[in-house]
């Protein structure tokens, strides 16, 4: 049996949703309704206090060069976290809008209607507890790695570098040109090649050498004269248990080129083991060549028992 009987127009709710919380005000969602009315008079007081001239700082980038001046690079990062909470707030215009639409189908439908406090908050509980949970990872998300990233995004569409440094001096917008420079100026193109050409080459080698030694080891641990293969499952995931960062400091002592366990106790065992065969001391930590080599190493350690 319907809740009332009174049909709800699902357009009309949306429409008014416009104004988040009128909509569910509309669908009788009294409680929901003023809450998202708070939400929004939050975010309308931020906008008014402090975001209409984040943004406006964001495109100008000051007036005032010098140091009691516009700082550029802050403003620019000020402007930056005025639109992720721009675009925050917009997700959450577009997520009402939606809610007002199916609660009003909802009331033509006949299904029940959460309206007071107590119904909401037990529906969140039952149904919601998941994203209680990770909403706050999503929020320190949020401003832990795409606010830094967008940055440093916006950081490359800027005239910043050591002759043109804020707050001595502003900062100004000049498009794509960085990254014209990158092929045109022979400089930044030598330096652009060779890292784009060690990136690929990390990622192929890196990642070839986890697949090869994780089937390998796979394939030898299920083998049926194999005892205790779940202690063996165990050990082989302690490479990638284990918290990385504890992984690279134990790495790096171990390819010291004079006191490390590379030069002093592998090459010689070596060297013992297999006849006709005399390696010398390999220079990891000082040679370009042989440090990838061991940073492609470490990264097959790392990566391989996943």
């Amino acid at each position: 049996m319907s809740q009332t009987a009174k049909k709800q127009n699902p357009t009309l709710a949306m429409l008014l949703s416009l104004i988040p919380g009128l909509g569910q005000i509309y669908n009788k969602q009294l409680f929901k309704g003023f809450t998202f009315l708070g939400i929004t008079g939050l975010f309308v007081y931020e906008l008014v206090s402090f975001g209409f001239g984040a943004l406006t700082d964001f495109i100008t980038l000051g007036d005032t060069p010098g140091v009691k001046g516009d700082n550029s690079l802050f403003l620019m990062i000020t402007g930056t976290l005025q639109i992720i909470i721009t675009i925050v707030f917009l997700i959450f215009l577009i997520f009402n809008m939606i809610d007002a639409k199916r609660i009003a189908n909802f009331w033509n439908e006949g299904f029940k209607v959460n309206q007071t406090f107590e119904e909401h908050k037990d529906n969140i509980l039952d149904n919601g507890f998941p994203y209680l949970l990770i909403i706050p990872a999503y929020i320190f998300m949020t401003f832990a790695i795409i606010f830094p990233v967008l940055v440093t995004l916006f950081t490359a569409f800027l005239n910043y570098d050591f002759k043109n440094m804020p707050p001595a001096k502003l900062l100004d917008w000049i498009g794509f040109a960085n990254f014209a420079n990158i092929f045109t100026l022979s400089t930044f193109r030598d330096a652009f090649t060779s890292v784009f050409l060690w990136t690929l080459i990390w990622t192929l080698c890196a990642t070839t050498l986890q697949i090869v030694l994780g089937i390998f080891t796979a394939v030898v641990a299920h083998q049926p004269f194999i005892k205790f293969k779940r202690i063996f499952g165990v050990i082989f995931l302690l490479p990638w248990a284990v918290p990385a960062f504890i992984t690279i400091l134990t790495f790096s002592n171990m390819f010291n080129d004079s006191i490390g366990a590379m030069n002093t106790q592998v090459i010689p065992f070596i060297n013992k083991l297999i006849p006709f065969v005399e390696i010398g001391k390999i220079a990891w930590k000082t040679n370009p060549f042989w440090t990838k080599v061991a940073i492609i190493m470490v990264q097959g350690w790392l990566g391989f028992p996943y």
